[in-house]
């Protein structure tokens, strides 16, 4: 006689296959059908309390998926930005005037620079170098060589310090302190139908094209004040070489005016 135990046995369900294909154009829909999959499944295999379980996970599955997207969107849009920023300083900096650029002039043919400002003719250069007001001659330093220049005021870094864009004559060029607050310098070329780039090699330039050969006035000078510097850069380059100067011998003074016109310098009396 056959006894029933009560524990019937069931038959074992039959496996159901996942039958949907990943699309990568419609990417939404394989997620559909594999939530709809995932649950039937559930609700044929687990009781209520499971199935709430399940339906949590799944849940919190689309949070993860729906915050990882945020989180690559803002990272897409940080990248984007940092991109942005990095073309847009490019593009300034493309747009910011080289060192190398050349400047156009001022009025005198020169250029107006930090610590000096400087104008020329086809014969000479003239630079000014503002000081502290009430500096003394004994303590300025202005070293003309032939081919470097160094200015500044003792105790303090030099305002001009570098090799010059061209030789010049140093017994033709001359300084002196105006109104104990500007150095002004006048530098006779060795070559005096050379237009100057610049003062010293290596600061800003200007476009020489641009350059009008004429007379230049000092700023800050009258027309008298620049022709008596001139009379003494003529007396000072004749004593350098042992010659006579203006006061003692007029006729060399008016020979080198007719041979210098630039210059500016007074006629004798």
């Amino acid at each position: 006689m056959e006894v029933d135990d009560g524990n019937e046995s069931k038959p074992s369900a039959s496996p159901v296959a996942f039958s949907s294909v990943f699309d990568p154009s419609n990417r939404i829909g394989f997620f559909k059908s594999a939530f709809a999959f995932a649950s039937q499944m559930a609700a044929d295999i687990f009781d209520d309390n499971q199935e709430d379980k399940m339906e949590n996970k799944i849940l919190s599955l689309l949070d993860d998926i729906k915050k990882r997207k945020r989180e690559k969107k803002d990272e897409s849009e940080e990248e984007e930005d940092a991109e942005n920023k990095r073309l847009r300083t490019l593009e300034a900096d493309t747009k910011k005037p080289s060192h190398d650029d050349p400047s156009p002039p001022n009025k005198n043919n020169g250029l107006d620079m930090k610590n000096y400002s400087w104008s020329q003719t086809l014969g000479d250069v003239m630079v000014q170098v503002p000081v502290p007001f009430g500096t003394k001659k004994k303590v300025v330093i202005c070293d003309i060589k032939n081919t470097s220049l160094r200015v500044g005021v003792k105790g303090q870094p030099l305002l001009i310090d570098g090799e010059l864009f061209q030789a010049v004559k140093v017994c033709e060029s001359y300084w002196i302190l105006e109104d104990n607050e500007t150095v002004t310098i006048l530098l006779s070329k060795c070559n005096p139908w050379e237009w100057w780039k610049s003062v010293v090699k290596g600061d800003r330039g200007i476009e020489t094209s641009r350059c009008e050969p004429g007379l230049r006035r000092l700023d800050g000078l009258g027309y008298e004040a620049e022709r008596h510097m001139r009379k003494l850069l003529f007396d000072y380059g004749q004593k350098c070489k042992g010659l006579p100067t203006s006061d003692n011998c007029p006729e060399v003074l008016q020979k080198f005016i007719v041979h210098h016109p630039y210059l500016n310098l007074p006629q004798s009396k």
